[in-house]
């Protein structure tokens, strides 16, 4: 092979793994944030008064942060995850696609992060399937998530 075409194929195997790299999903862009400027209790006060007015119950909570701060990191930051479910939500994720059971519950996070503050966060629901009712169903759960994250903070 000669060096220009060395070269030409080179270059076209560059763009195309860029290419590839680019197009692949980032499952980072799947979350969504905000800071609250709230203390860390306050912000719990006020994420369980949300989940409560959009309808759906709270079922379990995971205090990570204390639990590493109880085995001695005593200046751990703070971070609680709050596990939630919708009953009528749930049937309806499961009989438009019962592998959706793996989303189950929704899920936000309250943590203290020291350079910006307490920040509420959750991953979202992928809208972008070859389901378009699924697609339709992660739209309406991730504008909820995102409507308890706002209440959470204002």
């Amino acid at each position: 092979m000669t060096s220009k075409r060395l070269l030409k194929v080179s270059i076209l195997l560059t763009l195309l793994i860029t290419t590839i790299i680019g197009c692949s999903k980032n499952e980072s862009t799947n979350i969504y944030q905000l800071l609250s400027d709230y203390s860390f209790e306050e912000t719990l006060l006020n994420l369980d008064l949300a989940i409560s007015e959009h309808n759906y119950r709270i079922i379990h909570r995971s205090q990570i942060g204390q639990a590493i701060r109880d085995r001695g990191e005593k200046d751990f930051p703070l971070s609680t995850i709050t596990n939630f479910c919708n009953i009528t939500y749930a049937k309806e994720m499961i009989e438009i696609n019962a592998d959706l059971i793996n989303e189950m519950p929704c899920t936000i996070a309250v943590r203290e992060q020291s350079a910006q503050g307490i920040i509420v966060s959750s991953r979202l629901m992928d809208e972008q399937t070859a389901n378009d009712q699924q697609n339709q169903f992660a739209l309406k759960i991730n504008n909820n998530l995102k409507s308890i994250i706002a209440a959470t903070v204002e």
